[in-house]
């Protein structure tokens, strides 16, 4: 026979058992508050105050000084009409402990909004690759061309060390410049196209121009710095 064992259930057993409870309930609901605090306090130290009236186009992240911590870029439309549109201007932040506090900033890099002309804004965008930060532009009408600038934080600034220019337009021509201004080396390429005939002419050019000083990100304007090839009528901008 199986005999029955009661175990008495007294009013204060029950009372602690409900203390208990409701202490690591309250305990869990601190804990969780905590952290959740926490982490809205570190996304607040995080937040970018934009100056005002500006308006975000593109923001990245990477590194851009090799010390191992992403940098903060943001792209701005500033608002403010000039020749061709509103200003852009880029701003560049460092992370020290749990804010962004503004390390650079460059007008004139990226072109004014209605400067792509019949394509409309120029920009097409801007990313960080191999520690530099890169910009691309694309404009035109029959003719269309292309930039695509290199700046790298060197010699205490944003210097320009490399620039490619694309410019032509089908069954006419196409010219090519690729400019690497770290050593100076100059290649350039020309394809005349003639579609009735299906035929084309490739010319190629190579140069050296050192310059002795590198144009720094602020204050430099993509499409007017111009390249005369010697003993030839080929001109470039870049």
């Amino acid at each position: 026979m199986i005999q029955e064992i009661y175990v008495p259930v007294t009013y204060k057993s029950v009372a602690n058992n409900m203390k208990k409870r409701i202490s690591t309930y309250i305990l869990v609901l601190f804990i969780f508050s905590s952290l959740s605090c926490k982490s809205q306090e570190n996304k607040k130290s995080e937040i970018i105050q934009k100056p005002k009236s500006f308006k975000i186009i593109e923001e990245i992240e990477g590194d851009l000084d090799k010390d191992g911590i992403s940098e903060k870029v943001i792209v701005y439309d500033t608002e403010k009409e000039i020749d061709l549109g509103t200003e852009r201007q880029i701003y560049i932040y460092k992370k020290k402990k749990n804010n962004w506090e503004l390390w650079e900033k460059s007008i004139g890099a990226i072109l004014p909004s209605e400067h792509g002309g019949m394509m409309g804004d120029p920009f097409e965008g801007i990313s960080i690759e191999r520690n530099c930060i890169v910009i691309n532009h694309f404009g035109g009408s029959r003719q269309k061309w292309n930039y695509t600038h290199r700046f790298r934080f060197q010699s205490g600034e944003f210097q320009l060390i490399g620039a490619t220019v694309n410019f032509g337009s089908p069954c006419d021509y196409f010219e090519s410049l690729d400019y690497n201004l770290s050593n100076g080396k100059i290649k350039y390429k020309k394809e005349i196209e003639n579609c009735e005939k299906e035929t084309s002419k490739i010319e190629k050019k190579e140069i050296i121009r050192k310059l002795e000083s590198l144009p720094t990100m602020n204050g430099f304007y993509p499409g007017y710095n111009e390249i005369k090839f010697p003993n030839s009528e080929i001109t470039m901008y870049y």
